[in-house]
């Protein structure tokens, strides 16, 4: 072989399209082919954290920590060492309340869970993580999806608020 090696093309990604105030995403629960949890590499193609933070790690808001410690969940939860909690991962990078397919706090899930696979970019708005198979399986209505589009904007704010430079770079 010469190195000339020709890799496989991507499949291309479904392109997010809002028509009628529906928008080309149903999520599709249960026959979902790849799960919202489990290793989340982000999307990060071109993007880095200022503060070092991974893609993967799933940080709680203040409301988010109270609400799983409420339940009792407090196990699922561990402190960086920058002083903030983010759900506890796996090895494999899961996350640890993934269990046996589903996520075993649903009810309570993380802001950040809640809004996937949209979120706020400072660039274009609002915008959905067309890699998630939901995109392009259906059409729903805009007004169904409030919920997730507020925990994206609760997300982003959470963001906004702490944003600073960390003192030391190296």
């Amino acid at each position: 072989m010469n190195g000339d090696t020709k890799r496989p093309t991507p499949k291309p990604l479904a392109q997010l399209k809002v028509i009628n105030s529906r928008i080309n995403f149903t999520c599709l629960k249960e026959e979902c082919p790849s799960s919202c949890c489990g290793p989340f590499g982000g999307v990060q193609r071109g993007i880095d954290s200022v503060e070092g933070r991974k893609f993967s790690d799933i940080v709680l808001t203040p409301d988010d920590y109270s609400k799983i410690v409420q339940a009792g969940y407090s196990h699922l939860i561990e402190r960086t060492p920058a002083g903030e909690y983010r759900m506890r991962l796996m090895e494999d990078g899961t996350c640890s309340a993934f269990k046996e397919g589903r996520c075993s706090i649903h009810q309570i899930k993380p802001t950040i869970c809640r809004a996937f696979p949209f979120y706020v970019d400072m660039f274009v708005g609002l915008c959905g993580v067309t890699e998630c198979p939901g995109f392009g399986s259906g059409w729903t209505k805009v007004e169904k999806l409030q919920d997730e589009v507020q925990a994206a904007k609760e997300m982003y704010t959470f963001w906004l608020n702490r944003l600073s430079l960390p003192a030391d770079t190296k």
